[in-house]
C-alpha cells in the first residue's frame, strides 16, 4: 500500500511541475479527451515454491483509461485467469492452497478488477514533446479486488496490489495506437473467505510467498480528442517582444480602420448628393426635340441595315421628288439606337445611310453626285418611340 501511495505522489508532482505553467501547458484536456481502450493477455506464475513443473496460468483482460496529463493517468482493468492443470497449480488453486483448506486439487476460476495509476517516465522527467515518443516506459500500480471460485462454489475474496512497467511502442499516423509488454509482480495483500469455513480476515502484508509474477502484452487505441488529434497538443509560448509587435500591429490596424471609416462616410455623403441630383433631374420636365425631315425617313430593324419592302416605298417617294426637282441635292444621315457597343453603332449608321444611297442610285437611277451619305452613330433623341431611332434621315440641302 505504501508503494502505491508513493507512486501516486510522484504522479501528482508531475502534474504540478509540467501541466499548470504557461510555458508547459497543453490543449485538449476536456473530460472526454485522452481516453483509450485496450486488450491484453499473457501468463502468470508463482513467485516462490514452484512445483516440479512450472505453474503457468494464462490470462486475458480489458483496460480502459484516461491520461489526465501527458505524465499521469488513471485506468480501470479487469483480468480473467484460466486454469492450467497440465503445468501444476493454477493461480486460483495456488490461492486455495495458501488461503483455503487443502483445496489445491479442485478446479477453480479466478478474476480480478481494479484501478490503476499510470506514470509516463519519459514525459515526467524529460518533458512532453507535443506527441508521444515512439518508445516509452510507463510505470503502473494499482489495487485490485480478486475473487476465486472453486468447483464446490467456495468463494474467496482478496485484495491484490499490482506493480509493473509498460514498455510501450507508439505508432500510427497520429500515434493513436500503442503496443506494450508489461512485466509485473502482484501481491495478495489481504483476503477473506466468504464460506462457512472462513478463517477470517488476513492482515495487510507484502510477502513473496503470497505473490505471483506476470508478463502480459497488450494493445491500446487512443480516441480522437477535441483538438482533432489523438493526444495532447503543447501550447506554443510567445515572447514579450512578439506580443508587443502584435499589439502595435493591432493598434495600426485600428487607426487605419478609423481613417477608412471617415473616408467611407465621405463617399456615402457624396453618393447621397448624387442620388438627390439624379432624382431632381428625373423629376424635371423633359424637353423633346422634334426633327421634321424634308423627305420620308427609312426605318430599320434592330442591328440591321437591309431596307425592307415596306420601307422601300419611302425610298421611292424620295426618288420621285428628286426626279421632279433635278436641282435638288439631298443629305442622308444614318442612326442607331443605343443598344450594343459604340463602334458597332457607328458602323451600323454608315451602312444604313449607304443602303438608301445605293437604292436611289442603282434602283431609281439618281445621279450619285446629288447624294451625300454619312453615319451618325447612336441616338435616342430623334423620336419619342425608342425603336424609331434605328433610321436613315433624308434632308434637302439648301
Amino acid at each position: 500500500m505504501k508503494k502505491s501511495l508513493l507512486l501516486a505522489a510522484i504522479g501528482l508532482l508531475s502534474i504540478t511541475a509540467n501541466a499548470q505553467t504557461e510555458e508547459h501547458g497543453f490543449y485538449s484536456n476536456k473530460f472526454f479527451d485522452n481516453w483509450y481502450i485496450g486488450l491484453n493477455g499473457g501468463a502468470a506464475t508463482k513467485t516462490t515454491h514452484q512445483p516440479d513443473k512450472i505453474s503457468i496460468n494464462w490470462n486475458a483482460g480489458l483496460r480502459v483509461g484516461k491520461w489526465l496529463t501527458p505524465s499521469f493517468g488513471l485506468a480501470a482493468e479487469g483480468n480473467f485467469y484460466f486454469t492450467n492443470k497440465a503445468n501444476g497449480m493454477s493461480v486460483g488453486q495456488w490461492i486455495n492452497a495458501n488461503y483455503g483448506e487443502n483445496l489445491e486439487k479442485e478446479n477453480t476460476r479466478y478474476w480480478t478488477a481494479g484501478i490503476l495509476a499510470t506514470l509516463n517516465i519519459n514525459n515526467c522527467f524529460w518533458g512532453y514533446t507535443g506527441q508521444p515518443r515512439k518508445f516509452e516506459a510507463i510505470l503502473v500500480t494499482g489495487i485490485y479486488w480478486g475473487q476465486n471460485t472453486s468447483t464446490n462454489h467456495t468463494i474467496k475474496n482478496m485484495i491484490n496490489h499490482k506493480i509493473g512497467c509498460d514498455f510501450t511502442y507508439n505508432f500510427g499516423k497520429n500515434r493513436e495506437w500503442a503496443v506494450y509488454a508489461e512485466p509485473a509482480i502482484i501481491f495478495n495483500i489481504a483476503g477473506v473467505q466468504a464460506d462457512e469455513y472462513s478463517l477470517g480476515y488476513q492482515s495487510v502484508q507484502y510477502h513473496s510467498n503470497a505473490s505471483f509474477l506476470q508478463l502480459n502484452v497488450g494493445v491500446n487505441y487512443k480516441f480522437k480528442t477535441s483538438n482533432g488529434a489523438h493526444n495532447f497538443l503543447n501550447v506554443q509560448p510567445c515572447d514579450q517582444s512578439e506580443i508587443d509587435g502584435l499589439n502595435a500591429e493591432i493598434n495600426n490596424l485600428r487607426a487605419r480602420n478609423a481613417a477608412d471609416n471617415d473616408e467611407i462616410q465621405k463617399l456615402r455623403n457624396e453618393i447621397d448628393n448624387l442620388k438627390k441630383a439624379l432624382e431632381d433631374c428625373e423629376k424635371a420636365p423633359k424637353e423633346v426635340v422634334k426633327y421634321e425631315p424634308n423627305l420620308p425617313a427609312v426605318f430599320y430593324q434592330l442591328n440591321k441595315s437591309v431596307i425592307t419592302k415596306e420601307q422601300m416605298n419611302n425610298v421611292e417617294i424620295a426618288a420621285q421628288v428628286m426626279r421632279n426637282h433635278p436641282e435638288l441635292k439631298i443629305q442622308i444621315k444614318g442612326y442607331a439606337s443605343p443598344e450594343g457597343p459604340h463602334d458597332n453603332n457607328i458602323s451600323l449608321g454608315v451602312r444604313r445611310a449607304n443602303a438608301v444611297k445605293d437604292a436611289l442610285v442603282k434602283k431609281y437611277g439618281i445621279d450619285p453626285s446629288r447624294i451625300t451619305a454619312e453615319g451618325c452613330g447612336e441616338t435616342d433623341k430623334l423620336f419619342e418611340v425608342y425603336e424609331f431611332n434605328r433610321v436613315a434621315m433624308l434632308y434637302i440641302e439648301k
